[in-house]
């Protein structure tokens, strides 16, 4: 009995760890998956505090109950990802029992915020940011306070490093829909 009671407390610590250690809804993955040339960029606390070259102590304050973030950035328009793709997406997360918690609009983006809690503590937060091109997912393991949430994606948006990659991926998505749209005629 008390080798059972041993194997399954080991247990249910392998798979708590197995799910901290990926850090990503199946929502997500499955989203990456179906989008496979997304870009798609992994930030854990360490990296996010290498996005603060200035130092600021706001943003260090912004990121500090994040563990890991995964980024995704989808252009809706070449990858055919619309209104119905994202209501599909908010029930799937929701099927992973994250709640819609906050709507709002920011600088022509809408954001809509999932928590995930368990036992009154954030587990984990999706958040989606849309506008007409692109979809932006923010798949946290932690979370942000729920009044910085805009901030957070400012700043991620901001960052020179990775404006220069969301540029070049943007880029890129425009010279592939040139293409095919030459192909056609």
């Amino acid at each position: 009995m008390l080798k059972s009671i041993f194997l399954f407390i080991i247990s249910a610590c392998l798979l708590s760890f197995g799910y901290q250690a990926n850090g990503q809804t199946e929502t997500t993955i499955a989203l990456n998956e179906r989008f496979d040339d997304a870009l798609t960029l992994y930030f854990y606390k360490n990296t996010l505090r290498m996005l603060n070259q200035s130092e600021n102590k706001e943003f260090d304050d912004l990121i500090k109950d994040i563990e890991k973030m995964k980024f995704l950035v989808i252009e809706k328009t070449s990858d055919n990802f619309g209104t119905a793709d994202y209501k599909k997406l908010t029930n799937d997360y929701k099927g992973e029992n994250y709640e819609e918690i906050m709507t709002s609009r920011f600088e022509g983006k809408n954001f809509d915020v999932l928590l995930n809690e368990r036992n009154g503590s954030t587990k984990g937060m999706v958040v989606l940011v849309n506008d007409s091109s692109s979809l932006y997912v923010l798949d946290i393991l932690g979370k942000v306070e729920l009044n910085k949430v805009t901030k957070l994606f400012r700043e991620i948006d901001n960052s020179a490093e990775i404006g220069k990659m969301i540029k070049a991926f943007s880029d890129d998505h425009d010279s592939r829909d040139r293409i095919r749209r030459v192909g056609k005629n």
